[in-house]
């Protein structure tokens, strides 16, 4: 399926928050140096023996090459090839060719991945993707090509989120994903990797940086999850969270009240779907229809929901216990020794821009931007931006 014609989204302003260090020497402004991605190059890459794991770089895979081994979770069954994925899923990322959706094995369970193989031999880190509380890897959909540019990019679902299940073992805690997500890179192999995090997945990524710090080469955040260092800061709303968050509770209440009687329908749905549409893109229409298809493809996957209400009710408990008492995090914070990038938007309703703020004021010596206009998740709204500001950053890191 082609991809529907957007209209480019305006250049943003961006307000450079960071001092300059030996890990931020270049502000808002930079030309971009991405070149569009090759798509037909390809050659093997070597995974350690017993994980179950396979990969082709590139678009356009070496017939030589074994096909990648796909798992998944709901068949039980494995599936080799192109078309034979249960429920097709291969056939949705047609848009994004060097893209595979496929299942890993990690530690015995399948876990769903989008990854895309390195296009430059260097000894510069793979990159792990982590997506926000009630998001998947399609939320890095986006991006993951351009982030190949790097090497090796593997965007991964949680659990209980997209189409990684839910198993009796899983504390579906913060604490809980850390060890996750630690688990993944090592079924992939990965001494130690950069890792890309958004929303919760930034909070995840800050704990795992601090903890964990002989496992991150650099980190990015993208509307990290942090909390107001005091919870006071929940008193003061920021305009754009008023604004973000109204009509959803309005429509939400009013689904709720109307349920009671009997008279609720699909047309509070769709505006409820909306609203929370809008906390990403500033006009829904304008969405590329493919990402909505794999967006939509998500959720259709678990129909009743029963893992993702399980995930979504455990980890927001987790998170507002992490908020309700701000200090671990933010000791976490001052802990990171890996270089970092915080990216986010002055219209983001659930991460305000003063966080941001507020955390590169205790670290100086992070980079960080903040978009004029754009919201919560920067590389799906604007994905150009974000690619942008990592390469200017990741080569300016590289060079320190």
């Amino acid at each position: 399926m082609p991809a529907a014609a957007r209209t480019p989204a305006p250049p943003p302003s961006v307000q450079s928050l960071s001092v300059a260090t030996a890990h931020s020497p270049k502000a808002a402004g930079i030309s971009p140096r991405l070149d569009t991605p090759s798509r037909q190059s390809a050659r093997p890459t070597r995974r350690p023996e017993g994980s179950g794991y396979s990969m082709t770089e590139g678009g356009t895979p070496d017939d030589r090459a074994p096909k990648p081994i796909r798992r998944h979770a709901a068949c039980g069954e494995d599936v080799r090839g192109e078309d034979g994925h249960c429920g097709g899923m291969s056939t949705r990322l047609a848009d994004w060719p060097s893209v595979t959706d496929t299942f890993l094995d990690v530690d015995g369970r399948q876990v769903r991945v989008l990854e895309a193989a390195g296009r430059r031999r260097s000894s510069r880190a793979p990159q792990l993707l982590v997506h926000g509380l009630g998001g998947s890897s399609v939320t890095w959909i986006e991006v993951i090509e351009g982030l190949a540019e790097y090497g090796p990019v593997v965007a991964v679902d949680l659990p209980g989120f997209g189409r990684t299940p839910v198993t009796d073992d899983d504390p579906l805690t913060i604490r809980g994903y850390v060890d996750f997500v630690l688990a993944v890179a090592d079924s992939l192999g990965w001494d130690s990797f950069t890792l890309h995090g958004n929303s919760m997945g930034g909070l995840i990524g800050t704990l795992l940086a601090a903890y964990h710090p002989e496992r991150i080469d650099s980190l990015v955040l993208v509307s990290p999850g942090l909390p107001p260092r005091t919870p006071l800061g929940f008193l003061n709303p920021s305009r754009a969270t008023i604004e973000g968050m109204l009509p959803i509770a309005i429509s939400s209440l009013t689904a709720l009240a109307l349920g009671l009687v009997g008279l609720a329908g699909p047309a509070l749905d769709e505006r409820r779907n909306r609203a929370l549409l809008k906390l990403i893109f500033p006009d829904p229409d304008g969405v590329d229809p493919a990402v909505l298809d794999l967006m939509a493809a998500d959720f259709a996957e678990d129909i009743e929901g029963v893992d993702r209400r399980r995930a979504l009710l455990a980890a927001t408990c987790s998170i507002s216990t992490m908020w309700a008492d701000p200090r671990r995090s933010w000791r976490a914070v001052r802990k990171v020794q890996a270089p970092t990038l915080v990216l986010g938007g002055t219209q983001d309703a659930l991460v305000p821009a003063r966080v941001l703020r507020s955390v590169l004021a205790a670290r100086p010596d992070w980079e960080g931007h903040v978009l004029d206009d754009r919201r919560h998740a920067l590389m799906l709204e604007d994905p150009e931006s974000y690619l942008r500001l990592f390469d200017a950053w990741h080569e300016s890191a590289a060079a320190a």
